[in-house]
């Protein structure tokens, strides 16, 4: 056999033997759990569960930096992430290689009703409270919302959790046009008017 035919043999070789040692080996998965997006900030006890390439069961869940790593054989996996009070999600992961991922996990929403108490100042968020603002707008489920603040600055808004797009208007003061608030659960929130020059 001359050296070139050698070569090549050996060549072959080390790839069968590598496509072999790929085929049975395993590969590790370092998942980065955040809340809301992949900007989020990361979530703990996350619990995931699911099956590697060759139907194993995989279990794990992130730690207090948000981070879980699970080890499967290679392929495509399907995963299912749990915590409470957020949504649970169902994922599938080419999972060819040893390497980072992420997932988010968004807050349940009740759709039991919540009640914002906005407080409205003058010029700031530091400035003096103005009663008598109309509030105007609508609540995650479309419904209307109406109030005016009282002596405190303060009026009380109930509705459907979620995105609630709100007006506030009071003679003198510039207007406020579609404030966007995430109502996510009952809480106090704050708002100012300008005057008008």
């Amino acid at each position: 056999m001359n050296l070139s035919r050698l070569l090549v043999a050996l060549v072959l070789m080390s790839c069968s033997s590598l496509s072999a040692a790929l085929a049975q080996g395993e590969v590790t998965l370092s998942i980065y759990v955040h809340e809301g997006n992949l900007n989020g900030s990361m979530l703990s006890d996350v619990q995931i569960t699911g099956q590697d390439a060759e139907g194993n069961s995989l279990s794990s869940s992130t730690d207090s930096d948000g981070i879980a790593s699970i080890k499967g054989a290679p392929g495509t996996w399907k995963l299912d992430f749990e915590k409470s009070n957020y949504q649970p999600i169902e994922l599938s992961y080419d999972a060819l290689q040893t390497e980072e991922v992420a997932a988010y996990l968004e807050k349940t929403v009740s759709s039991q009703p919540i009640t914002l108490t906005l407080y409205v100042y003058e010029g700031s968020l530091n400035g003096t409270v103005l009663s008598g603002v109309e509030i105007t707008g609508w609540d995650a489920a479309g419904d209307e919302i109406s109030a005016i603040t009282d002596d405190d600055g303060a009026a009380e808004i109930s509705g459907t959790p979620g995105s609630w797009e709100l007006s506030l208007g009071k003679a003198g003061y510039i207007s406020v046009v579609n404030l966007s608030f995430e109502a996510t659960e009952s809480e106090e929130v704050g708002a100012y008017l300008k005057k008008v020059e």
